[in-house]
């Protein structure tokens, strides 16, 4: 985590929930948070091995984001250790790749159990919660590919667009309850999930050396607008998506 003496209080009284917390975008937000005041459940598939900031303010449990089940344990858990979950972040998530031709489907249906299914779960799971104590902010991790196609990984993309929508509609219908809901969309990210999926030849300088800012992102970079969206600053926000991109949707560089 950061230098402690860097520590800000934006988040003094927030209880999170992280799901992918265990590593890349997840545990930067997670580190964030809680240099920021929050305390966090980091829930991850896999939590064995990992460097997951556990202690007063952190505490780690396994969940697949597919179980109902396993989401009620978690809820529970955070409401027994920290209290009632106010912020969710809905960042567990699986990128697939698949040819658009050949895919039997299976691709498709496990894109959309994980990073579709598994938020609204979420979703079910700290909404009564949130509408017990009148006011949460829930933050559903989506990516550019929302927005642009990319050869290959359309189980993903269209996942990603189905996250956006998702969020959209659950602040309209959550509003009333006193929840925010927008989604966060990355562009890449210097991720373990990164790195497998683009291979040990891919050429990060070439690939990313067009954009306005040339370069890949770090994860921290990601988790200070996930500061902001789960903090009060963002209290008149919801049904919002934020990009950070590095600009790769604004157009490439002159």
């Amino acid at each position: 985590m950061g230098d402690s003496a860097n520590a800000g209080s934006r988040l003094d009284g927030k209880i999170a929930i992280v799901t992918g917390g265990a590593s890349g975008i997840g545990l930067g937000i997670v580190e964030r948070f809680v240099e920021e005041g929050a305390k966090v459940v980091v829930a991850d598939l896999v939590i064995e091995g990992k460097s997951i900031p556990v202690g007063d303010s952190v505490i780690a449990e396994q969940l697949d984001v597919r179980d109902r089940e396993g989401w009620a344990r978690v809820v529970e858990k955070c409401r027994a250790h920290f209290g009632t979950p106010n912020v969710l972040v809905c960042n567990a998530g699986a990128m697939i790749a698949s040819s658009l031709l050949e895919t039997d489907g299976s691709e498709y249906r496990t894109s959309f159990e994980i990073n579709v299914l598994g938020a609204v779960f979420g979703i079910q799971a700290a909404a009564p919660g949130m509408k017990e104590s009148g006011s949460g902010s829930i933050i559903v991790v989506s990516s550019t590919a929302s927005e642009i196609g990319t050869s290959g990984v359309a189980p993903y993309g269209a996942s990603k667009a189905a996250n956006k929508s998702l969020a959209k509609s659950a602040a309209i219908e959550l509003a009333p309850l006193g929840i925010r809901v927008n989604s966060l969309h990355p562009g890449g990210v210097d991720t373990p999930m990164h790195a497998a999926m683009m291979g040990a030849d891919f050429d990060q300088e070439a690939f990313y050396g067009h954009l306005p800012i040339p370069r890949v992102a770090k994860p921290e970079e990601i988790a200070g607008a996930a500061v902001f969206l789960a903090s009060d600053d963002s209290s008149f926000v919801t049904g919002s998506a934020y990009f950070v991109d590095g600009g790769q949707l604004a157009g490439p560089a002159i």
